[in-house]
Formats: structure tokens, sequence, C-alpha cells
């Protein structure tokens, strides 16, 4: 990523922790969301508690809000693996 500069931001230790969780709802037999385990990158448009937003913006770098989105609310439920956040322009 380095030379195109596709992620904002990269949640290395957040996917993990979210693939061992999928895993342990596996193994336990609970009941997984219909995107359980599938990885995905969320554009910056979208708000993410746990990682930095800026839709872009210098003005708003290092910002992290204290809510998701309704869209990443959802996914969540659907046991998605979120990666981290893709750039866009402001």
């Amino acid at each position: 990523d380095e030379k195109v500069h596709a992620f904002l931001h990269i949640d290395r230790e957040g996917a993990l922790a979210q693939a061992r969780a999928v895993d342990a709802k596996r193994e336990a037999g609970e009941k997984l969301g219909p995107l359980a385990g599938v990885p995905l990158a969320l554009k910056d448009i979208f708000t993410t508690k746990d990682m930095p937003t800026t839709v872009g913006s210098k003005i708003l770098e290092g910002w992290v809000p204290p809510y998701d989105a309704t869209l990443t609310q959802k996914l969540r439920d659907a046991d998605v693996v979120i990666l981290g956040k893709t750039n866009m322009d402001e």
C-alpha cells in the first residue's frame, strides 16, 4: 500500500480478533451471521467506533467517532471481518 495508498487505516488486531470470534462461534455451534468470516474493507465515508474516520478530509484527521454507521453495525452483526478503511476523495 506504500505506492497506491488505497488504505487509510488497517486494523490488523481488530480483524484478527473478529476472525477469532467467528471461529469461536463456529466451534461452539453458535449461529453465525450470513457473512461470517468474509473479509471486507470499508470506504472511509462510513463511521466506525474503533477506527479513525476522515471522509477523505485533512480536517477530520485522527477523529474516531463514538458510534458506528448503520451499515457498519449491520456488517458487524453479519459477522464480517473488517480489515480497515479505504481512501477516498474529499
